[in-house]
Protein backbone atom coordinates (compact mmCIF):
# COMPACT_ATOMS: atom_id res chain seq x y z
CA UNK A 1 0.00 0.00 0.00
CA UNK A 2 1.34 3.50 -1.19
CA UNK A 3 2.60 4.94 2.73
CA UNK A 4 0.33 8.16 1.86
CA UNK A 5 -2.46 5.91 2.02
CA UNK A 6 -1.29 4.02 5.31
CA UNK A 7 -0.91 7.53 6.65
CA UNK A 8 -3.74 9.22 5.98
CA UNK A 9 -5.46 5.88 6.89
CA UNK A 10 -3.82 5.99 10.49
CA UNK A 11 -4.73 9.82 10.76
CA UNK A 12 -8.27 8.73 10.31
CA UNK A 13 -8.29 6.08 12.38
CA UNK A 14 -6.64 7.54 15.37
CA UNK A 15 -9.00 10.62 15.08
CA UNK A 16 -12.37 8.20 14.80
CA UNK A 17 -10.55 6.63 17.90
CA UNK A 18 -10.04 9.49 19.71
CA UNK A 19 -13.76 11.58 18.69
CA UNK A 20 -15.19 7.85 20.00
CA UNK A 21 -13.70 7.97 23.46
CA UNK A 22 -14.50 11.84 24.10
CA UNK A 23 -18.20 11.60 22.65
CA UNK A 24 -19.20 8.87 22.17
CA UNK A 25 -19.64 6.81 18.14
CA UNK A 26 -23.19 8.26 17.66
CA UNK A 27 -22.48 12.12 18.31
CA UNK A 28 -19.49 12.23 15.86
CA UNK A 29 -19.30 13.23 11.97
CA UNK A 30 -17.63 12.99 9.35
CA UNK A 31 -16.46 16.95 9.30
CA UNK A 32 -15.44 15.54 13.30
CA UNK A 33 -13.08 12.59 12.20
CA UNK A 34 -11.35 14.83 9.49
CA UNK A 35 -11.27 18.15 11.10
CA UNK A 36 -9.31 16.21 14.05
CA UNK A 37 -6.79 14.27 11.61
CA UNK A 38 -6.31 17.80 9.98
CA UNK A 39 -7.66 16.24 6.22
CA UNK A 40 -10.07 17.08 4.16
CA UNK A 41 -13.34 15.79 3.57
CA UNK A 42 -12.57 14.83 -0.06
CA UNK A 43 -10.00 12.50 1.42
CA UNK A 44 -11.60 10.47 3.84
CA UNK A 45 -14.27 9.81 0.66
CA UNK A 46 -11.64 8.53 -0.99
CA UNK A 47 -11.10 5.85 1.70
CA UNK A 48 -14.54 5.37 3.35
CA UNK A 49 -18.16 5.61 2.35
CA UNK A 50 -18.96 7.03 5.46
CA UNK A 51 -18.30 7.03 9.21
CA UNK A 52 -19.88 3.54 9.70
CA UNK A 53 -17.22 2.04 6.71
CA UNK A 54 -14.32 3.49 8.78
CA UNK A 55 -15.15 1.70 11.74
CA UNK A 56 -15.86 -1.31 10.72
CA UNK A 57 -12.16 -1.50 8.94
CA UNK A 58 -10.83 -0.26 12.36
CA UNK A 59 -12.84 -3.53 14.32
CA UNK A 60 -11.58 -5.55 11.62
CA UNK A 61 -7.57 -4.68 11.86
CA UNK A 62 -8.15 -4.72 15.10
CA UNK A 63 -9.18 -8.27 15.19
CA UNK A 64 -6.50 -9.25 12.19
CA UNK A 65 -3.63 -8.23 14.79
CA UNK A 66 -5.03 -9.93 18.29
CA UNK A 67 -5.13 -13.18 15.97
CA UNK A 68 -1.84 -12.42 14.55
CA UNK A 69 -0.58 -12.11 17.43
CA UNK A 70 -2.28 -15.15 19.30
CA UNK A 71 -1.24 -17.67 16.30
CA UNK A 72 2.36 -16.17 16.44
CA UNK A 73 2.20 -17.63 20.07
CA UNK A 74 2.04 -21.09 18.17
CA UNK A 75 1.71 -24.00 20.86
CA UNK A 76 3.77 -22.36 23.95
CA UNK A 77 1.70 -23.47 27.35
CA UNK A 78 0.25 -20.06 28.54
CA UNK A 79 -0.50 -19.23 24.92
CA UNK A 80 -4.30 -18.63 26.43
CA UNK A 81 -2.54 -16.78 29.37
CA UNK A 82 -0.71 -14.44 26.53
CA UNK A 83 -3.98 -14.28 24.48
CA UNK A 84 -6.26 -13.05 27.33
CA UNK A 85 -3.82 -11.10 28.46
CA UNK A 86 -3.04 -8.79 25.81
CA UNK A 87 -7.32 -8.83 25.12
CA UNK A 88 -7.90 -7.45 28.58
CA UNK A 89 -5.20 -4.79 27.91
CA UNK A 90 -6.59 -3.93 24.22
CA UNK A 91 -10.02 -3.37 25.69
CA UNK A 92 -8.40 -1.10 28.31
CA UNK A 93 -7.06 1.20 26.22
CA UNK A 94 -10.43 1.10 23.83
CA UNK A 95 -13.01 0.13 26.05
CA UNK A 96 -15.35 2.36 24.02
CA UNK A 97 -14.51 0.28 20.52
CA UNK A 98 -15.38 -2.94 22.77
CA UNK A 99 -19.03 -1.42 23.78
CA UNK A 100 -19.59 -0.84 20.35
CA UNK A 101 -18.21 -4.07 19.36
CA UNK A 102 -19.94 -6.00 21.73
CA UNK A 103 -23.43 -4.08 21.80
CA UNK A 104 -23.94 -2.20 18.70
CA UNK A 105 -26.43 -4.75 16.81
CA UNK A 106 -24.11 -3.93 13.47
CA UNK A 107 -21.30 -4.40 14.98
CA UNK A 108 -22.16 -8.04 16.73
CA UNK A 109 -20.32 -9.90 13.56
CA UNK A 110 -16.94 -8.61 15.35
CA UNK A 111 -17.31 -10.04 18.51
CA UNK A 112 -18.49 -13.67 17.03
CA UNK A 113 -14.91 -13.10 15.19
CA UNK A 114 -13.24 -12.60 18.50
CA UNK A 115 -15.28 -15.88 20.22
CA UNK A 116 -14.21 -17.46 17.09
CA UNK A 117 -9.99 -16.48 17.48
CA UNK A 118 -10.25 -17.74 21.22
CA UNK A 119 -11.94 -21.03 19.95
CA UNK A 120 -9.69 -21.91 18.10
CA UNK A 121 -6.75 -21.48 20.31
CA UNK A 122 -9.12 -23.47 23.18
CA UNK A 123 -9.61 -26.46 20.50
CA UNK A 124 -6.13 -27.85 20.93
CA UNK A 125 -5.51 -27.55 24.01
CA UNK A 126 -8.80 -29.00 25.19
CA UNK A 127 -8.49 -31.94 23.08
CA UNK A 128 -5.33 -32.93 24.85
CA UNK A 129 -6.43 -32.38 28.37
CA UNK A 130 -7.73 -34.72 30.65
CA UNK A 131 -10.84 -33.30 31.49
CA UNK A 132 -13.49 -35.19 33.70
CA UNK A 133 -16.35 -33.80 32.08
CA UNK A 134 -15.52 -35.60 29.11
CA UNK A 135 -16.55 -38.78 30.55
CA UNK A 136 -19.97 -37.47 31.18
CA UNK A 137 -20.18 -36.77 27.53
CA UNK A 138 -19.71 -33.60 26.90
CA UNK A 139 -17.94 -33.03 23.17
CA UNK A 140 -15.31 -30.75 23.00
CA UNK A 141 -17.16 -28.20 20.69
CA UNK A 142 -19.72 -27.91 23.33
CA UNK A 143 -16.98 -27.59 26.07
CA UNK A 144 -15.09 -24.52 23.61
CA UNK A 145 -17.89 -22.82 23.27
CA UNK A 146 -19.43 -23.05 26.83
CA UNK A 147 -15.74 -21.55 28.28
CA UNK A 148 -15.32 -18.75 25.18
CA UNK A 149 -19.03 -17.60 25.26
CA UNK A 150 -18.17 -17.19 28.98
CA UNK A 151 -15.18 -15.49 28.18
CA UNK A 152 -16.81 -12.81 26.33
CA UNK A 153 -19.49 -12.43 29.11
CA UNK A 154 -16.73 -11.65 31.40
CA UNK A 155 -15.20 -9.77 29.28
CA UNK A 156 -18.50 -7.26 29.19
CA UNK A 157 -19.10 -7.40 32.93
CA UNK A 158 -15.35 -6.17 33.30
CA UNK A 159 -16.03 -3.51 31.06
CA UNK A 160 -19.41 -2.23 32.34
CA UNK A 161 -17.48 -1.80 35.69
CA UNK A 162 -14.51 0.24 33.97
CA UNK A 163 -12.18 -2.34 34.23
CA UNK A 164 -12.59 -2.97 38.41
CA UNK A 165 -9.42 -5.32 38.05
CA UNK A 166 -6.63 -4.87 36.04
CA UNK A 167 -5.54 -7.10 32.55
CA UNK A 168 -3.31 -9.33 34.34
CA UNK A 169 -5.66 -10.45 37.11
CA UNK A 170 -8.79 -11.18 34.50
CA UNK A 171 -6.14 -13.21 32.69
CA UNK A 172 -5.34 -15.01 35.47
CA UNK A 173 -8.42 -15.81 37.01
CA UNK A 174 -9.88 -16.77 33.81
CA UNK A 175 -7.09 -19.71 33.25
CA UNK A 176 -7.69 -20.80 36.90
CA UNK A 177 -11.46 -21.33 36.41
CA UNK A 178 -10.32 -23.17 32.80
CA UNK A 179 -7.97 -24.97 34.84
CA UNK A 180 -10.44 -26.08 37.37
CA UNK A 181 -12.33 -27.97 34.28
CA UNK A 182 -8.86 -30.81 34.75
CA UNK A 183 -9.06 -30.62 38.35
CA UNK A 184 -12.05 -29.62 39.99
CA UNK A 185 -11.85 -28.44 43.39
CA UNK A 186 -13.03 -31.64 46.25
CA UNK A 187 -16.11 -31.23 47.60
CA UNK A 188 -16.03 -30.06 51.19
CA UNK A 189 -18.81 -30.23 54.43
CA UNK A 190 -19.68 -26.57 53.48
CA UNK A 191 -20.29 -27.27 50.00
CA UNK A 192 -21.88 -30.56 50.31
CA UNK A 193 -25.53 -30.53 48.85
CA UNK A 194 -27.93 -30.61 51.57
CA UNK A 195 -30.34 -33.83 52.06
CA UNK A 196 -33.94 -32.81 51.38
Amino acid sequence: MDPRVQRSRAMLRDALLGLIRERGFDAISVQDITERAQLNRSTFYLHYRDKDELLTQVMRDMILELSRRSHALGDSPDRLHRTLLEWFQHAAEYPELYHLMLGRSGMRPFAVQLRNILEQLMNLDLERADIPLRMSGVPVSVLNRFLTSAYMGVLEWWLDRRSLHSPEDMARWLGTLTSMLGNPPPVTPSHAPRRG
